[in-house]
């Protein structure tokens, strides 16, 4: 019997538990009086060894509390519990104290202190011979499981040596096979990539160059002979300065292809280094970019084409303002003049006064009629429409204006997943009020935590499209918002105040409307709406 093992006293009242203790006195362990929380915690703590429990005190049990206890016991402990009960005690059958405790001694009083003690011991022999079932379960078990454990070691060294020996078979026969792959990989990469591969020796001159180069032969020869003139020497410059420093090479120039015509191409290099830190060859590839920089020149281009539209834009916004500005006070002139002249009322004295007001009436209304038709030329010009792909038109404006989006630290997302395909709209206008929006934009994130420029692109219900920008920059100042789209009215301390002017002119001329709205989260979003191309 282990040290755990407790002889616990459970009766409702102080002194019949007493004079049941001193009726067991001298058994080991030594009875202690307890509670039926304790008898519980015994339970589930595997300490209970004996139970000597009055038919009375089942009233203080939480039965399920009990009856889980006593179903979580190891499967070789059987708790033996003595019940004190009397025969005009009712309610508790011997059934069904069985079937809750299940190894149960009922003890019917007054008993004789020989039959309690006689039975308290019995049930203590039987705790103990559970104890000692469970020491040897437990060194069957282990027994079992060191045998368990050396036949597996036996069976795993028998398998390790097999499988050793198989392996250091298949290693050989992979080894062969990698190196056939590697060799064949090697050469099918070089015929396949764009990236032709070169190697010189640490001074630079080349040694070999790979099957992807035109004329391998001749231009191992000489190399430089191939490289455009007016290329060559920046060229020659970085490489030597590479070969000096021992850094990485980096270039683009032109080189003659295939077809007699000099193409854009990159070559990259760098040294393979010894341990004392000595060039033992230099390995490099050239690839042909001359698309990219095809590509890179129409965007360019296409840069200084909006950039010149939108300098004639601002400058007929000054012209629409300026006449607009003008017509007000040149009508007053007229008005003054018109009230002087018939406050003369036909005197004759003032006969060379009434010629002079007519020279200024008629001079007023012809700068009138002037300012009116420069108004007219500029806000009823002709809009140059087509039909336009405005996912590549957004793309393309988004490529002009986040040119250095990247190196800003700047994120771009654009989402045009439900943009329609098409709209019928002057292409050159309609991306100069992206640019504007879109730089505008780059402006306000450029001092924010999170840089991030959103470009989207939606169908409304009411047969229009929804173009927006929204930014995370700081947002525009509610005092601000009233004159955001008026002419000479702008936020920057160095701004005209004619971008977003010229916006909504080009905007409306389309049709369509234009506005700003605040983020939740802060920043701004403008945008505009044009109307949809129709099937």
């Amino acid at each position: 019997m282990t040290g755990t093992d407790r002889l616990l006293i459970l009766a409702p009242h102080g002194r019949d538990g007493q004079v049941i203790a001193s009726h067991i006195e001298g058994t080991q362990p030594v009875a202690t009086l307890a509670t039926a929380a304790v008898v519980v915690a015994a339970i589930r703590a595997g300490e209970l060894g004996v139970a000597v429990i009055t038919d009375e005190a089942m009233a203080g049990f939480d039965l399920v509390e009990l009856a889980a206890a006593l179903a979580d016991q190891p499967p070789w402990s059987d708790i033996p519990v003595l019940i004190l009960t009397r025969r005009e005690f009712g309610g508790w059958t011997p059934a069904r104290l069985a079937m809750l405790f299940g190894n149960i001694t009922i003890l019917e009083r007054p008993l004789h202190p020989d039959v309690l003690i006689s039975s308290v011991r019995s049930a203590l022999r039987a705790r103990a011979r559970q104890r000692r079932a469970e020491a040897y379960l437990m060194a069957r078990e282990a027994a079992e499981r060191q045998v368990r454990e050396l036949a597996a070691s036996l069976e795993s060294r028998v398998l390790e040596r097999t499988e050793a020996l198989s392996t250091a078979l298949a290693e050989r026969a992979e080894a062969q096979s990698r190196l056939h792959d590697s060799e064949a990989l090697y050469r099918y990469t070089v015929q396949l990539t764009a990236q032709n591969p070169w190697t010189a020796d640490a001074a630079g001159r080349m040694l070999d160059v790979g099957p992807g180069w035109v004329n391998p032969d001749d231009t191992l020869r000489d190399w430089q002979a191939r490289i455009h003139p007016d290329d060559l020497g920046p060229m020659r410059l970085a490489w030597d300065i590479a070969l000096v420093n021992i850094t990485p090479f980096l270039c683009d120039f032109r080189v003659l292809g295939a077809r007699g015509r000099y193409i854009w191409c990159r070559s990259r290099a760098a040294p393979r280094l010894a341990d004392d830190g000595s060039v033992l060859r230099w390995y490099g590839t050239l690839e042909d970019i001359d698309d990219r920089h095809v590509a890179a020149t129409k965007l360019r281009q296409t840069q200084a084409e909006l950039i010149h539209v939108s300098r004639l834009s601002a400058m007929g916004a000054m012209a629409s303002t300026l006449a607009h500005e003008l017509n007000q006070p040149l009508t007053a002139i007229t008005n003054y003049v018109r009230g002087s002249r018939m406050m003369l009322n036909g005197d004759p004295a003032h006969e060379m006064l009434r010629e002079a007001l007519d020279k200024v009436d008629d001079n007023a209304l012809r700068a009138g009629e002037i300012v009116r038709r420069v108004r007219d030329l500029v806000t009823k010009g002709d809009v140059q429409r087509q039909p336009e792909d405005l996912s590549a038109m957004i793309n393309e404006a988004c490529s002009l204006a986040m040119i250095d989006a990247t190196s800003s630290g700047i994120d771009l997302c654009i989402d045009l997943t439900v943009a329609p395909n098409s709209v019928m709209v002057d292409r050159i206008q309609i991306q100069q009020v992206l640019l504007n929006l879109l730089r505008n934009a780059a402006e306000a994130v450029s001092a924010s935590a999170v840089r991030r420029v959103t470009v989207t692109a939606s169908s409304r219900s009411d047969n229009a499209i929804q173009i927006s920008v929204s930014d995370t920059g700081p947002g525009v100042a509610v005092a601000a918002e009233p004159r955001l789209f008026e002419s000479f009215n702008s936020t920057k301390v160095d701004g005209m105040g004619i971008g977003l002017s010229i916006s909504r002119t080009i905007i409306e001329a389309h049709g369509g409307t234009i506005w700003h709205s605040g983020n939740p989260d802060g920043g701004a979003t403008f945008g505009f709406s044009l109307p949809r191309l129709m099937a």
